[in-house]
């Protein structure tokens, strides 16, 4: 357990009782089934992450950008998919950056099309050496660029596409991205981030976390 985070998951997506509040079904009330499915349970993961930390709150609901917004101190990240959805929480005393993302494996068709809108080749190639198989290692880097998008959302204000940041190293259970341009007068061009991941089944779950003491 990462130390001062809370982590809460779900497997079973699309079960009905998720679908009991009155404010998230309000919040959700123009989506689609699956959509609202995945929504709610990533917000109920939330809730319960919150709830670990002692913080008593409602669920997360989106702001203008349709990002979560946490209780003051709180910073948080929510993932899902069809099959999993996943929340972390932690004190803004203790940590700087925190996201998390949970991809299923890619299928091939969908790889093909959506390759070049992820990364390089070059990019694919480099991991392919630590990461067997173009499926595994296409749905590996879609997910941890993912999860430093949403880490650095709150400091930088907005979305990057996904060539701002590039495929480094690979090392045990994590990968290095590096920073293509600069996103903020912090975060500048050649910044390297680690970000951790694992598999569980065919999902990939990966997380970038940065405390401010460094450790």
């Amino acid at each position: 357990m990462l130390s001062g985070v809370s982590i809460s998951a779900v497997r079973r997506v699309m079960d009905e009782s998720l679908f009991s509040d009155p404010g998230l079904l309000y919040a959700t009330r123009d989506m689609s089934g699956n959509r609202r499915a995945e929504f709610m349970a990533g917000r109920i993961c939330a809730a319960r992450s919150l709830r670990k930390m002692g913080v008593v709150a409602a669920f997360p609901l989106p702001g203008r950008n349709r990002q979560p917004v946490w209780p003051t101190g709180v910073l948080g990240s929510i993932s899902h998919c069809s099959t999993t959805a996943v929340a972390v929480a932690t004190a803004q005393s203790r940590y700087c950056a925190l996201g998390v993302d949970v991809e299923p494996l890619i299928g091939p068709a969908i790889a093909q099309q959506i390759q070049r809108s992820i990364c390089r080749d070059e990019e694919l190639i480099g991991l392919e050496r630590s990461v067997p198989g173009r499926k595994l290692a296409l749905t590996l880097l879609f997910s941890a660029k993912e999860a430093l998008f949403k880490a650095l959302f709150p400091q930088v204000g907005g979305f990057k596409d996904f060539y701002a940041a590039e495929f480094f190293a690979c090392e045990a259970r994590s990968l290095v991205l590096r920073l293509t341009q600069d996103w903020n007068s912090q975060w500048l061009a050649g910044k390297k981030v680690k970000v951790r991941y694992a598999w569980r089944g065919e999902d990939v779950f990966s997380a970038v976390y940065l405390s401010r003491t460094g450790n």
